[in-house]
This record gives structure tokens, C-alpha cells and sequence, in this order.
């Protein structure tokens, strides 16, 4: 009774580790480079950003000579400054001041 009780044990302990090794030979088959990885996030388009890419935003980066940060800056102070409006409507506003 207790030799059939211990081979038991044994087989089921068997069956575990060769579960555990097959199981991490397959992820090793699997070289990274074929690996998808976040794949509902590749899947999906993204918007483009129509604040960036307007024909204002780039008079406002033409008059900075290139240089976002400073109409970003630009933007900032005339949301400060000019409260209830839209981005939007700000770099269209400024655009047109300059």
C-alpha cells in the first residue's frame, strides 16, 4: 500500500517537471524578432494631431524660425491670456497676428 502510494508520487512529480520543462521549450523556439508584442496597439491608426500639422501652426513655426518650443511658449501665454478658446483658435488667432 504505502510502495503504490510513494510510486504514485513519484509519477505525478515526473509528470510536473517534464509539464514545466516542455512547456519553456516552446517559448525558446520563439526567437523575439517574431514575437508581437502590444499587438491592439499596432493594430489601431492613430489620429493624426490636426493642432501640429495645420497650415496656422506652421506660419506660427515659420515666424519662430523653426523653433517649437518657442511656439509652444507662444501658445501658452496667449491661453493665459485669452481664457475660454481652443488651441485651435489661439494658433489660428496667432497665425494671424504675426
Amino acid at each position: 500500500m504505502l510502495g503504490t502510494f510513494i510510486f504514485v508520487v513519484c509519477c505525478f512529480f515526473v509528470g510536473l517537471v517534464a509539464f514545466f520543462y516542455f512547456q519553456g521549450k516552446k517559448h525558446k523556439n520563439n526567437p523575439p524578432s517574431r514575437t508581437v508584442y502590444a499587438a491592439h496597439n499596432q493594430r489601431r491608426v492613430l489620429p493624426p494631431t490636426n493642432h501640429l500639422t495645420g497650415e496656422a501652426y506652421g506660419k506660427l513655426l515659420r515666424a519662430a524660425q523653426g523653433d517649437r518650443q518657442q511656439v509652444e511658449l507662444w501658445i501658452v501665454e496667449a491661453q493665459c491670456n485669452l481664457t475660454g478658446r481652443t488651441r485651435s483658435e489661439i494658433i489660428e488667432l496667432l497665425a494671424k497676428e504675426r
